[in-house]
């Protein structure tokens, strides 16, 4: 069975595909509490279940919900003897077709492509040359509140809040080539950190 963990976006979410093939899904508050309520939606969900891989949202979102995330899938995966496979958070977005756009704090935000694993990361003044030859509507996505993108030049009312979800995760993963699959196992399990050299650049198994 697989199991997914998203607590890198608004709300935490987790989701277990059954031998029946029924998706079991829960999704609670992403907050400082995220591991107590994670651990909590978890021990339902494992009750009398084998899990043989775990996948985990890597973001960009939140950098401390994701680490707890995956840390909680490796403790899961020792007792399960189990593979922890990291997803961009992005491709948990059941119609990723926008651009992700957020806060990376200290007066820089994040791009990032749907076809692209890692985000780039930009100064204000760095990012507005490119939004300005951005003309389509609702193309960006956001996993956050809009307000905090309010200091760019962007009509926020056309920015879809679109969170990434365990079961999406889950739904992406088993629509995956055998191929996919191998490479996204072969990718450097590490959260994408909004800070160099902090952000690894994995293989795209999407492309």
């Amino acid at each position: 069975m697989i199991l997914a963990i998203e607590t890198s976006a608004e709300p935490a979410s987790v989701a277990l595909l059954t031998s029946s093939g029924e998706i079991l899904s829960k999704s609670f508050p992403n907050h400082n509490k995220v591991n107590t309520l994670l651990a909590d939606q978890l021990a339902d969900l494992l009750d009398q279940h084998d899990i043989q891989t775990i996948l985990v949202g890597a973001g960009p979102g939140s950098y401390s919900g994701a680490r707890v995330g995956l840390a909680t899938a490796e403790a899961i995966a020792l007792v399960h003897n189990a593979e922890v496979i990291l997803i961009p958070s992005i491709k948990g977005v059941e119609d990723n077709a926008r651009i992700l756009i957020g806060d990376a704090r200290q007066g820089t935000y994040f791009l990032q492509h749907p076809s692209d694993n890692t985000p780039k990361v930009m100064t204000k003044d760095e990012l507005i040359p490119y939004l300005q030859r951005i003309t389509e509507e609702n193309t960006f996505m956001t996993f956050e509140d809009v307000q905090k993108l309010k200091a760019l030049p962007l009509d926020l009312s056309k920015i879809v809040v679109t969170p990434s979800t365990a079961a999406q995760l889950i739904a992406l993963w088993n629509d995956l080539t055998h191929v996919k699959k191998n490479l996204l196992r072969t990718n450097e399990q590490k959260i994408i950190y909004l800070k160099p050299p902090n952000i690894t650049q994995p293989k795209n198994p999407f492309a």
